[in-house]
């Protein structure tokens, strides 16, 4: 079963919230404060490919194995090249990318260790590995696991990785971002909540790190 097959259409509805908007604009910094140059771009796990329309990289290729999500990235984002793949196999030969984007990727992957051993082995000599993950110790992983528990889909089907999981398959990053510390039941202004939030030492909802 697609955990996603009826969220598709409406995946990116809840960024036009006020919270939703703040707090992608938030990982959209921090996210681009970390891609490197390049000409070609790969995203595994792309979803509506949301990212996809905002990234500036010439060649961007959108790897998706959920066909609702699929659909909508095709509509969406009809300049990125789409193929429905899955994270564990990639039907690409090695070396072809420079830069690969795994963003909230591995919480629904069956195989976290082998996706990324293909992240890396179609990566370009010098290539940037990009991993985006719903850090495992923040309040939103803790609201995300009660949805689950409950059986709401897709969080009934994810796991959750902290910097120190990503750490210990790939080693050290070569830098790293993070954002939105504010808790999910935050009221507004959202940036005095937000730096409450890192004040009282939580950790962040987006973890970000780049290997090479």
């Amino acid at each position: 079963m697609d955990p996603f097959a009826f969220l598709a259409e409406a995946y990116e509805a809840w960024y036009e919230t006020p919270l939703g908007a703040y707090v992608i604009a938030e990982e959209e910094r921090a996210l681009k404060g970390l891609l490197p140059p390049g000409e070609s771009l790969l995203e595994v796990g792309a979803g509506t490919g949301y990212w996809l329309r905002r990234l500036p990289y010439p060649r961007r290729v959108g790897v998706e194995p959920s066909e609702a999500m699929l659909a909508v990235g095709r509509r969406r984002a009809p300049e990125a090249t789409w193929v429905r793949a899955w994270g564990e196999a990639l039907p690409f030969s090695g070396e072809s990318f420079d830069v690969v984007l795994l963003f909230t990727t591995l919480e629904f992957v069956e195989d976290v260790e082998r996706v990324l051993l293909e992240a890396r082995r179609v990566l370009r000599p010098g290539g940037a590995l990009v991993v985006g993950v719903l850090e495992a110790l923040s309040p939103w992983a803790a609201l995300y696991r009660r949805l689950g528990e409950k059986g709401v889909l897709p969080w009934a089907r994810a796991r959750f990785l902290a910097r120190e999981d990503l750490k210990a398959l790939l080693g050290p990053p070569e830098a790293e971002g993070e954002a939105v510390f504010l808790a999910p039941e935050a009221n507004p202004p959202y940036e005095e909540a937000d730096q409450a939030g890192r004040r009282a030492g939580n950790r962040p909802a987006l973890y970000l790190g780049r290997w090479r």
